[in-house]
């Protein structure tokens, strides 16, 4: 999540382009922007005077991005940093850590419109000059130090450079870390929230346990926090119990996630019924949560049941919002069509999946770099459902396209979508094998295998399952067709895998 600062009044510019700056309360598009009187900034100092000025259009982006009018947001966040950005060649010391804070929300904007190359150079810019504001001033910006580490972490996160985003958000923690020691109260909930950016981190890499002690001490942290200002911090704790259940699940510890994915849905249940407009978003997120919860320990109906709660509340949200949580339903019907497919209502699942895939189809004409994977995944995910229905031919033009779109995206960023292309692979791989044509199937498998190896062998523990699959179907294809397998193309994966063993080996020794 992008760590965001700088809200405050709107401004208007005078039709005669004076320098005279006047604002005025405008009155909202949605509720939380303002209307009212206007008076000239005249008695402000400079400085002040564009502090308002940048704190409003901060403000307007902020509340355009809410509604999902993303790109209107990005052109007032851009204005926000070109004003600055003039201010700062003006001015360093007195504006150079206003432009640091623009640049972090532009980052937030372009990433948030999948245009995540741009978002890293700008979000690069935010962490280095705060950097050295820091090492000039550490008691003033350490503190901005971290919050710029912590999005740039998200933002080579989002690229799949996963290894140096995990460098950068531990030193996030290692900063907040040192502030909450000498100043607790302001700065604890800003460690909770690099704590929660870290286990996700690590759980990408595979490193599950450690991703376990660092959710668990956020949870710890914000326990203690609610209870102190429930009000305040309520919603943070269940934040970090839904992370929390994620990393327990993660390990199979599924009993034990239940109980927390149920208690973050309680505690955002009660929030929801006091504040709807607020809260119901995070309610549905925490009932998709709690779903995939329940569905990992067998109890199938019941996990239906919390999914197709969390479409209805994304279908009541999506409805008076669609710019804003249109995504949001596509995501929750491609989780209903999976646990309706659990229970054999494959028809049901079908109908749910399609609606999926022409939801995340018109939010990609529109937007491709944002939401093109999106709709891969929901592609893919028709694909299965299809073919569960004995419909190949169409599960097979659908695989297709899927792939294709994940081959394009794979090429122009192999570190983010390798892994989905060598998934997709995979699915076809199926379809090829379910239509008897298992020469195709072996050319397919291959491919999956060959693209998944670079990530597979920089982060072993966390593809290790996903190739394993993939090996099962290539031997086992090999063997129908009575040939060998090529022992030296898989020769550097089977190291890594009897690494692994080993290392397991010793760990159960050691145990």
């Amino acid at each position: 999540m992008f760590c965001i600062r700088g809200r405050g009044r709107l401004f208007q510019r005078p039709a005669n382009g004076s320098d005279r700056w006047r604002y005025a309360w405008l009155k909202p598009v949605q509720s939380g922007c303002g209307v009212a009187v206007a008076t000239t900034l005249e008695e402000q100092s400079f400085k002040s005077r564009w502090q308002l000025v940048n704190t409003s259009l901060n403000n307007l982006a902020n509340c355009l991005s809410d509604l999902g009018r993303r790109e209107e947001a990005l052109v007032v966040a851009q204005e926000a940093v070109d004003l600055y950005r003039a201010l700062a060649a003006a001015r360093p010391d007195a504006f150079t850590p206003d432009l640091a804070t623009s640049l972090n929300n532009l980052a937030g904007f372009l990433s948030a419109l999948g245009r995540r190359e741009e978002a890293l150079a700008v979000a690069q810019e935010a962490a280095d000059l705060t950097r050295a504001l820091a090492a000039a001033r550490p008691d003033a910006f350490t503190p901005d130090l971290a919050m710029s580490l912590n999005n740039l972490a998200n933002c080579l996160s989002d690229l799949g450079r996963r290894e140096e985003a995990l460098v950068v958000a531990q030193e996030a923690v290692d900063l907040y870390r040192a502030l909450a020691a000498a100043r607790p109260d302001a700065f604890t909930p800003d460690l909770t929230t690099s704590l929660n950016n870290l286990a996700a981190f690590l759980s990408a890499l595979g490193r599950r346990e450690e991703a376990l002690a660092m959710a668990q001490e956020a949870v710890d942290l914000r326990r203690t926090l609610a209870a102190a200002r429930p009000d305040a911090f309520a919603p943070n704790l269940a934040t970090s119990l839904n992370n929390l259940a994620n990393r327990l699940g993660d390990l199979g510890r599924r009993e034990e996630a239940l109980a927390v994915a149920q208690e973050a849905v309680d505690n955002y249940r009660a929030l929801a019924a006091a504040r709807p407009d607020a809260f119901t978003p995070d309610l549905a997120t925490s009932l998709n949560n709690l779903a995939n919860r329940l569905s990992d320990l067998g109890r199938r109906e019941e996990a239906l049941a919390v999914a197709q709660e969390a479409v209805d509340n994304y279908r009541a949200l999506a409805a008076a919002r669609p710019d804003a949580f249109t995504p949001d339903l596509a995501m929750s019907l491609n989780n209903l069509a999976a646990f309706l497919s659990d229970l054999g209502r494959r028809e049901e699942a079908l109908v749910v999946a399609l609606e999926a895939v022409d939801l995340r189809r018109t939010l990609a004409a529109a937007q491709p770099d944002a939401f093109t994977p999106n709709l891969a995944g929901s592609l893919t995910n028709l694909a299965n459902c299809l073919s569960a229905l004995g419909r190949r031919e169409e599960a097979l033009a659908v695989a297709q396209e899927a792939m294709d779109l994940y081959r394009t995206l794979a090429a122009a960023r192999p570190e983010a979508f390798s892994v989905n292309l060598s998934i997709s692979l995979g699915t076809f791989t199926d379809l090829m094998i379910a239509m008897n044509d298992k020469p195709r199937a072996l050319e397919t498998i291959t491919e999956a295998i060959t693209v998944l190896t670079p990530t597979f062998v920089a982060m072993p523990q966390a593809m290790a399952q996903r190739m394993r699959i993939h090996l099962q179907r290539y031997v086992s294809l090999c063997q129908e067709l009575e040939r060998d397998p090529d022992a030296a193309w898989l020769r550097p994966v089977l190291e890594v895998i009897a690494r692994l063993q080993q290392e397991a080996g010793e760990n159960a020794g050691g145990a």
